[in-house]
Protein backbone atom coordinates (compact mmCIF):
# COMPACT_ATOMS: atom_id res chain seq x y z
CA UNK A 1 0.00 0.00 0.00
CA UNK A 2 1.23 3.35 -1.28
CA UNK A 3 1.11 6.55 1.10
CA UNK A 4 -1.81 8.93 0.64
CA UNK A 5 0.00 11.58 1.02
CA UNK A 6 2.98 11.50 -1.36
CA UNK A 7 1.93 8.51 -3.20
CA UNK A 8 5.67 7.01 -3.61
CA UNK A 9 6.82 5.33 -0.38
CA UNK A 10 5.41 2.48 1.22
CA UNK A 11 2.97 3.20 3.92
CA UNK A 12 4.14 2.40 7.16
CA UNK A 13 0.88 3.55 9.57
CA UNK A 14 -3.05 2.77 7.85
CA UNK A 15 -5.17 4.72 10.15
CA UNK A 16 -8.89 3.88 9.11
CA UNK A 17 -10.29 6.99 10.74
CA UNK A 18 -8.88 9.20 8.42
CA UNK A 19 -9.35 6.93 5.92
CA UNK A 20 -5.30 7.40 5.01
CA UNK A 21 -2.22 5.58 5.46
CA UNK A 22 0.89 6.80 5.57
CA UNK A 23 4.50 6.73 5.04
CA UNK A 24 6.94 7.32 8.14
CA UNK A 25 7.87 10.85 7.06
CA UNK A 26 4.18 11.56 5.80
CA UNK A 27 3.06 10.15 9.22
CA UNK A 28 5.35 12.55 11.30
CA UNK A 29 3.33 15.73 9.06
CA UNK A 30 0.26 14.35 9.89
CA UNK A 31 0.44 13.90 13.43
CA UNK A 32 2.51 17.09 14.68
CA UNK A 33 -0.39 18.94 12.00
CA UNK A 34 -2.81 17.11 14.44
CA UNK A 35 -1.45 18.25 17.56
CA UNK A 36 -0.56 22.00 16.43
CA UNK A 37 -4.18 22.52 14.96
CA UNK A 38 -5.87 21.02 17.82
CA UNK A 39 -3.47 23.66 19.79
CA UNK A 40 -4.60 27.04 17.63
CA UNK A 41 -8.41 25.59 17.23
CA UNK A 42 -8.35 26.11 21.09
CA UNK A 43 -5.63 28.39 21.85
CA UNK A 44 -3.95 26.39 24.24
CA UNK A 45 -0.92 27.72 23.85
CA UNK A 46 0.66 31.03 22.48
CA UNK A 47 4.52 30.55 21.31
CA UNK A 48 5.78 32.53 24.31
CA UNK A 49 4.61 30.45 27.05
CA UNK A 50 6.76 28.61 29.28
CA UNK A 51 5.37 25.06 29.75
CA UNK A 52 6.03 22.95 32.29
CA UNK A 53 5.02 19.18 30.51
CA UNK A 54 3.96 16.32 33.02
CA UNK A 55 5.97 13.17 31.62
CA UNK A 56 5.17 10.08 33.48
CA UNK A 57 7.43 7.45 30.97
CA UNK A 58 5.05 6.65 29.13
CA UNK A 59 4.31 7.26 25.16
CA UNK A 60 1.37 9.86 25.75
CA UNK A 61 3.91 12.76 27.82
CA UNK A 62 6.95 11.69 25.88
CA UNK A 63 5.86 12.61 22.53
CA UNK A 64 3.69 15.10 24.04
CA UNK A 65 6.95 16.76 24.80
CA UNK A 66 9.03 15.77 21.89
CA UNK A 67 6.26 17.11 19.81
CA UNK A 68 6.48 20.39 21.55
CA UNK A 69 10.08 20.86 21.65
CA UNK A 70 10.18 20.42 17.81
CA UNK A 71 7.70 22.61 17.21
CA UNK A 72 9.63 25.30 19.25
CA UNK A 73 7.81 26.09 22.53
CA UNK A 74 10.27 26.31 25.68
CA UNK A 75 9.37 23.92 27.65
CA UNK A 76 10.55 21.75 31.31
CA UNK A 77 9.61 18.28 31.96
CA UNK A 78 8.11 17.45 35.39
CA UNK A 79 8.14 13.55 36.42
CA UNK A 80 6.48 12.71 39.84
CA UNK A 81 7.93 9.50 41.41
CA UNK A 82 4.87 7.67 42.56
CA UNK A 83 6.85 5.48 44.42
CA UNK A 84 5.26 2.16 43.12
CA UNK A 85 7.53 -0.71 43.51
CA UNK A 86 9.32 -1.42 40.34
CA UNK A 87 7.26 0.49 38.26
CA UNK A 88 8.33 3.85 39.53
CA UNK A 89 11.90 2.99 39.00
CA UNK A 90 11.19 1.88 35.32
CA UNK A 91 9.53 4.94 34.63
CA UNK A 92 12.12 7.49 35.89
CA UNK A 93 14.96 5.49 33.52
CA UNK A 94 13.00 6.02 30.07
CA UNK A 95 11.80 10.18 31.38
CA UNK A 96 15.74 10.84 32.31
CA UNK A 97 17.07 8.98 29.11
CA UNK A 98 14.78 10.75 27.05
CA UNK A 99 15.52 13.89 28.55
CA UNK A 100 18.96 13.52 28.24
CA UNK A 101 18.97 12.52 24.67
CA UNK A 102 17.31 16.30 24.54
CA UNK A 103 19.86 18.09 26.46
CA UNK A 104 17.39 18.46 29.43
CA UNK A 105 17.36 17.47 33.09
CA UNK A 106 13.49 16.95 34.14
CA UNK A 107 12.16 18.18 37.47
CA UNK A 108 11.71 15.42 39.91
CA UNK A 109 9.07 15.19 42.56
CA UNK A 110 9.67 11.85 44.88
CA UNK A 111 6.38 11.22 46.64
CA UNK A 112 8.04 8.99 49.31
CA UNK A 113 10.50 11.84 50.35
CA UNK A 114 6.89 14.45 50.36
CA UNK A 115 5.75 11.79 52.71
CA UNK A 116 2.82 10.92 50.65
CA UNK A 117 3.70 7.44 47.93
CA UNK A 118 0.96 6.31 46.81
CA UNK A 119 0.57 2.37 47.68
CA UNK A 120 1.17 3.54 51.28
CA UNK A 121 -1.45 6.45 50.79
CA UNK A 122 -4.01 4.39 49.91
CA UNK A 123 -3.44 1.87 52.21
CA UNK A 124 -3.86 4.56 55.17
CA UNK A 125 -6.49 6.58 53.73
CA UNK A 126 -8.43 3.53 52.48
CA UNK A 127 -8.82 5.65 48.96
CA UNK A 128 -9.11 3.99 45.33
CA UNK A 129 -5.40 4.53 44.27
CA UNK A 130 -6.75 6.31 41.20
CA UNK A 131 -8.13 8.40 43.26
CA UNK A 132 -4.98 9.41 45.03
CA UNK A 133 -3.43 9.60 42.56
CA UNK A 134 -5.56 12.14 40.51
CA UNK A 135 -5.29 14.62 44.04
CA UNK A 136 -1.60 14.09 44.30
CA UNK A 137 -0.81 15.17 40.63
CA UNK A 138 -2.96 18.20 40.23
CA UNK A 139 -1.57 19.43 43.35
CA UNK A 140 2.34 19.40 42.18
CA UNK A 141 1.38 19.84 38.96
CA UNK A 142 0.59 23.13 39.97
CA UNK A 143 2.68 23.63 42.47
CA UNK A 144 6.31 23.04 40.28
CA UNK A 145 4.17 25.33 37.72
CA UNK A 146 3.55 28.66 40.13
CA UNK A 147 7.09 28.35 41.94
CA UNK A 148 8.62 27.75 38.35
CA UNK A 149 6.61 30.52 36.60
CA UNK A 150 5.54 28.81 34.20
CA UNK A 151 2.54 30.00 32.10
CA UNK A 152 0.84 26.47 31.26
CA UNK A 153 0.84 22.96 32.21
CA UNK A 154 0.26 20.28 29.51
CA UNK A 155 -0.34 16.90 30.22
CA UNK A 156 -0.51 14.21 27.14
CA UNK A 157 -3.90 12.84 27.50
CA UNK A 158 -5.13 11.92 23.67
CA UNK A 159 -8.57 11.46 22.14
CA UNK A 160 -8.76 7.96 24.05
CA UNK A 161 -8.59 9.27 27.60
CA UNK A 162 -10.75 11.92 26.73
CA UNK A 163 -13.27 10.55 25.12
CA UNK A 164 -13.31 7.26 27.79
CA UNK A 165 -13.68 10.00 30.34
CA UNK A 166 -16.69 11.77 28.56
CA UNK A 167 -18.91 8.43 27.64
CA UNK A 168 -17.94 7.54 31.82
CA UNK A 169 -19.44 10.97 33.25
CA UNK A 170 -22.57 10.54 30.29
CA UNK A 171 -23.21 7.01 31.64
CA UNK A 172 -23.46 8.51 35.29
CA UNK A 173 -24.98 11.76 34.19
CA UNK A 174 -21.86 13.95 35.76
CA UNK A 175 -23.39 16.79 35.04
CA UNK A 176 -20.53 18.95 36.71
CA UNK A 177 -17.88 17.17 35.36
CA UNK A 178 -19.36 16.95 32.25
CA UNK A 179 -19.89 20.99 32.69
CA UNK A 180 -15.74 21.36 33.19
CA UNK A 181 -14.66 18.86 30.62
CA UNK A 182 -12.46 20.65 28.50
CA UNK A 183 -8.94 20.50 26.61
CA UNK A 184 -8.09 23.46 27.95
CA UNK A 185 -9.14 24.71 31.90
CA UNK A 186 -7.55 28.04 32.17
CA UNK A 187 -5.78 29.80 35.24
CA UNK A 188 -6.73 32.22 38.05
CA UNK A 189 -5.00 35.10 39.81
CA UNK A 190 -5.08 33.37 42.59
CA UNK A 191 -2.21 31.12 41.70
CA UNK A 192 -4.01 28.53 39.41
CA UNK A 193 -2.20 28.04 36.74
CA UNK A 194 -3.76 27.44 32.92
CA UNK A 195 -3.48 23.52 31.87
CA UNK A 196 -3.63 22.29 28.16
CA UNK A 197 -4.24 18.75 26.71
CA UNK A 198 -2.54 19.41 23.28
CA UNK A 199 -3.60 16.00 22.37
CA UNK A 200 -7.03 15.76 22.23
CA UNK A 201 -7.21 15.19 18.77
CA UNK A 202 -4.81 11.82 18.32
CA UNK A 203 -5.39 8.44 19.56
CA UNK A 204 -3.79 6.15 21.79
CA UNK A 205 -2.86 4.10 18.69
CA UNK A 206 -1.25 6.77 16.69
CA UNK A 207 0.61 8.29 19.40
CA UNK A 208 2.20 4.70 19.93
CA UNK A 209 3.19 4.95 16.27
CA UNK A 210 4.55 8.46 16.03
CA UNK A 211 6.71 7.05 19.55
CA UNK A 212 8.06 3.78 18.40
CA UNK A 213 8.74 5.44 14.63
CA UNK A 214 10.32 8.61 16.37
CA UNK A 215 12.57 5.86 18.23
CA UNK A 216 10.93 7.06 21.78
CA UNK A 217 12.21 4.52 24.32
CA UNK A 218 8.82 4.50 26.45
CA UNK A 219 7.51 2.26 29.54
CA UNK A 220 4.77 -0.38 27.67
CA UNK A 221 3.43 -1.50 30.85
CA UNK A 222 0.23 -0.10 32.66
CA UNK A 223 0.51 1.17 36.01
CA UNK A 224 -0.40 -1.56 38.47
CA UNK A 225 -2.19 0.40 40.62
CA UNK A 226 -4.65 0.74 37.62
CA UNK A 227 -5.62 -2.94 37.00
CA UNK A 228 -9.35 -1.93 38.05
CA UNK A 229 -9.42 1.54 36.60
CA UNK A 230 -13.37 2.32 35.08
CA UNK A 231 -11.75 4.10 32.45
CA UNK A 232 -10.12 0.97 31.01
CA UNK A 233 -13.72 -0.46 30.88
CA UNK A 234 -15.02 2.40 28.66
CA UNK A 235 -11.92 2.68 26.30
CA UNK A 236 -12.50 -1.51 26.00
CA UNK A 237 -16.27 0.06 25.38
CA UNK A 238 -14.84 2.74 22.50
CA UNK A 239 -12.58 0.61 21.01
CA UNK A 240 -15.07 -1.93 19.83
CA UNK A 241 -16.84 0.91 18.37
CA UNK A 242 -14.13 2.13 16.67
CA UNK A 243 -13.04 -1.29 14.87
CA UNK A 244 -16.55 -1.06 13.62
CA UNK A 245 -17.16 2.58 12.79
CA UNK A 246 -13.67 3.82 12.62
CA UNK A 247 -13.84 8.19 13.61
CA UNK A 248 -15.96 7.64 15.89
CA UNK A 249 -13.94 8.75 18.75
CA UNK A 250 -12.98 12.14 16.98
CA UNK A 251 -16.85 12.52 15.91
CA UNK A 252 -18.32 12.06 19.42
CA UNK A 253 -15.85 14.77 20.99
CA UNK A 254 -15.91 17.18 18.58
CA UNK A 255 -19.83 16.99 19.32
CA UNK A 256 -19.27 17.16 22.40
CA UNK A 257 -16.99 20.09 22.22
CA UNK A 258 -19.06 22.13 20.06
CA UNK A 259 -20.01 25.41 21.63
CA UNK A 260 -23.96 24.57 21.04
CA UNK A 261 -23.63 21.33 23.53
CA UNK A 262 -26.05 22.44 26.57
CA UNK A 263 -23.62 19.82 28.43
CA UNK A 264 -20.81 21.69 28.66
CA UNK A 265 -20.05 25.15 29.78
CA UNK A 266 -17.08 25.36 28.25
CA UNK A 267 -13.28 26.36 29.22
CA UNK A 268 -14.32 28.94 31.74
CA UNK A 269 -16.24 26.72 33.95
CA UNK A 270 -13.23 25.75 35.32
CA UNK A 271 -13.68 25.66 39.67
CA UNK A 272 -14.58 22.35 41.15
CA UNK A 273 -18.76 21.75 41.42
CA UNK A 274 -18.90 22.36 45.23
CA UNK A 275 -16.47 25.55 44.95
CA UNK A 276 -17.85 28.73 46.43
CA UNK A 277 -16.82 31.84 45.77
CA UNK A 278 -12.92 32.69 44.32
CA UNK A 279 -9.86 30.48 45.64
CA UNK A 280 -8.06 31.16 48.84
CA UNK A 281 -4.54 30.22 49.93
CA UNK A 282 -5.00 26.87 51.82
CA UNK A 283 -4.23 27.36 55.70
CA UNK A 284 -1.52 24.40 55.76
CA UNK A 285 0.61 25.00 52.39
CA UNK A 286 -0.54 28.50 50.78
CA UNK A 287 -1.60 26.57 47.55
CA UNK A 288 -5.07 27.83 46.07
CA UNK A 289 -7.93 26.23 47.41
CA UNK A 290 -11.62 26.83 47.51
CA UNK A 291 -11.85 25.27 51.21
CA UNK A 292 -9.93 25.97 54.40
CA UNK A 293 -7.38 23.56 53.60
CA UNK A 294 -6.32 21.94 50.25
CA UNK A 295 -7.16 18.22 49.06
CA UNK A 296 -3.26 17.84 49.01
CA UNK A 297 -3.30 18.74 52.53
CA UNK A 298 -6.13 17.11 54.29
CA UNK A 299 -5.20 13.60 52.47
CA UNK A 300 -1.39 14.21 54.00
CA UNK A 301 -3.13 14.64 57.06
CA UNK A 302 -4.67 11.36 57.37
CA UNK A 303 -1.82 9.45 56.09
CA UNK A 304 0.05 11.18 59.23
CA UNK A 305 -3.09 9.97 61.52
CA UNK A 306 -3.16 6.59 60.22
CA UNK A 307 0.91 5.92 60.52
CA UNK A 308 0.98 7.22 64.41
CA UNK A 309 -2.40 4.81 65.26
CA UNK A 310 -0.13 1.83 63.40
CA UNK A 311 2.75 3.26 65.44
CA UNK A 312 1.17 3.89 68.69
CA UNK A 313 1.83 0.70 71.07
CA UNK A 314 -1.11 -1.06 72.01
CA UNK A 315 -2.60 -0.79 75.88
CA UNK A 316 -2.77 -4.34 77.70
Amino acid sequence: MKCKRCRRAEAAVDLPSHHAAFCTDCFFLFFRRQVTEGIRKLRLLAPEDRVLVCVSGGKDSLVLWDVLMDEGYETEGLYIDLGIDGYSDRSKEKVLAYATSRGKTPIVVDLAKEGIPIPEAARCVRMQECSICGTVKRYFFNRVAAEGKFTVVATGHNLDDETARLLGNLLHWQRDHLARQHPLLPGTDEGLVRKVKPLWRVSEVETAAYGFLKGIDYVTEECPMSEDATSLVYKEALSRIEDRMPGTRIVFYKGFLDPSNPLRKGPEAAAPADAVGTPRACAACGAPTYAETCSYCRMKERVRKARSLRAAPVSR
